[in-house]
């Protein structure tokens, strides 16, 4: 479960929108912070009646039972700042008639293996690889939210031993795009949409954007994949205000005019927390994801 923050993360809110809030966040290196989410993980779960997944909890059901269930691997991105993705995915997830669970938060470790912090890295990583491996064998697949956060599994924690390795963890165009057939189809005219997906899945996971090129049809809509490269955040990199201005030339390089072209339209959609929150920054404008918008298409079913 996500260690709940309550006031705690209303004061820090407040804090870094202050003038004295970001001029101390300036003094340590850092800007354009992110505010995390006001919504409670622990409220929105309970009101859904989505359990925390437990080996235990995912082992008692039946086999039909797994082979309809997802587990939702939490992120820090998501989790802590965009906490309605993270329902959007689980509302999805509920649409197409499958059972979600969320896996209890653990820190993934990706930030620090991209500053260099190995050794914590590799203990950080084995544990929430044994968390991973357990509520994997009861048979149920897990899926991720973030696409960069997600990737991570597949490639930086290759370092791990290879007892050590988590077991696959699905994006989550993967995970309805074999289940495609399990998606309503919308009744009327469908909308089209334009993705501008994060560059670790043009690296490492290309084949998955034509995933969602699956899904999308499935729903009555169509969508187009946008030639992009990176957005210029890249995790924490665009927050370090010594490298601002460079992530703010690289944006501008590709992400830019595609923003500036199609955002109005409300269309225009990004997988990656980091590129969402590079969009609000230079173009005050809030991308959907994906799973936002499949969840918009099913409502008119």
């Amino acid at each position: 479960m996500l260690p709940a923050l309550g006031k705690v993360s209303g004061l820090y809110n407040v804090l870094i929108d202050s003038p004295p809030g970001r001029a101390l966040m300036r003094a340590i290196g850092l800007v354009h912070s992110p505010k995390f989410s006001d919504l409670s993980i622990q409220a929105e779960l309970a009101a859904r009646g989505i359990a925390i997944a437990t080996p235990k909890t995912l082992a008692a059901l039946s086999i039909e039972e797994r082979a309809r269930s997802v587990v939702l691997v939490q992120d820090a991105f998501t989790s802590y700042y965009e906490l309605h993705v993270v329902l959007a995915v689980l509302d999805l997830m509920r649409a197409i008639r499958f059972r979600p669970f969320v896996a209890p938060f653990r820190a993934n470790g990706k930030p620090l293996h991209v500053h260099g912090f190995l050794g914590a890295f590799t203990r950080t990583a084995s544990r929430n690889a044994a968390m991973l491996r357990d509520l994997a064998a009861t048979g149920v697949e897990l899926v991720g939210v973030d696409a960069s956060m997600t990737l991570t599994y597949r490639s930086e924690y290759g370092m791990l031993a290879e007892a050590d390795r988590p077991p696959p963890v699905l994006l989550v165009q993967e995970r309805l795009a074999r289940h495609h057939n399990a998606i309503p189809k919308a009744s009327s005219a469908g909308d089209e949409y334009l993705l501008l997906p994060h560059c670790s899945e043009r690296s490492l996971a290309l084949s998955t954007l034509r995933d969602w090129q699956t899904a999308f049809p499935a729903a009555g809509a169509s969508l187009q994949v946008l030639p992009s490269g990176c957005c210029g955040m890249a995790g924490t990199y665009g927050h370090e205000a010594e490298h601002r201005a460079t992530s703010e030339y690289i944006y501008g390089m590709s992400w830019g005019p595609h923003v500036n072209r199609w955002a109005q339209s409300g269309h225009l959609l990004a997988t990656g927390y980091s590129c969402r929150s590079q969009v609000k920054i230079m173009d005050q404008r809030a991308l959907a994801h994906p799973a936002q918008a499949l969840l918009a298409c099913l409502s008119r079913c």
